[in-house]
């Protein structure tokens, strides 16, 4: 299957379970995350269907503290009180090294992290558990962000444009890099 992309963001939801809330604001993100589905139809005529909608997933009674909602372009988002995560059904190689796809994907989780107010996105690998398990225990963007710097050291220096050698790196396996992407959209 493949590593997927995962991007912490931080937010300002006044109740992290607010579905109500967290709706209208990914409401404003459709454009972007119809572009995503748009080009996996485009890439790959027999993707399965993805939904027309963000909708809030029902709540996991062993997890209280978090919320999770699926929308357009195999985009998922995790609220928890202290941060947000967007994981994708892109895969993480596929992010760097084929510009199309990092560019709707971009788009979208910028749109997405205006939406929650969120100034910065930092990009890993979905496989990044040391990361995922901060996340889970109600850990802060900037918390998940000193793991992946303690990890794997500084972020590269643009999610724009990536390296050559960074690109290579994807034809035998995952590169062990992340990006801090500080171009939200206003919102």
């Amino acid at each position: 299957m493949g590593t997927r992309t995962d991007v912490f963001l931080s937010h300002d939801l006044a109740r992290f379970d607010d579905a109500a809330e967290t709706i209208a604001r990914l409401n404003r993100t459709l454009p972007e995350a119809f572009a995503v589905r748009d080009y996996w139809r485009r890439v790959d005529p027999d993707s399965p269907e993805t939904d027309d909608r963000w909708e809030a997933e029902p709540v996991v009674p062993r997890l209280p503290h978090m919320r999770r909602y699926n929308g357009p372009g195999s985009l998922y988002l995790t609220v928890t009180p202290a941060a947000a995560k967007i994981t994708t059904g892109g895969r993480w190689r596929g992010f760097l090294s084929i510009q199309p796809l990092r560019e709707v994907h971009l788009a979208a989780f910028r749109a997405i992290a205006s939406a929650l107010h969120s100034s910065e996105l930092a990009l890993c690998a979905g496989s990044r558990d040391d990361v995922f398990d901060l996340f889970l225990a109600n850990a802060t963007q900037d918390a998940c962000i000193a793991q992946l710097r303690s990890a794997m050291g500084d972020p590269q220096p643009s999610v724009e444009s990536i390296a050559p050698e960074i690109v290579a790196q994807t034809e035998h396996g995952v590169p062990s890099v992340w990006f801090l992407d500080g171009r939200a959209n206003d919102g």
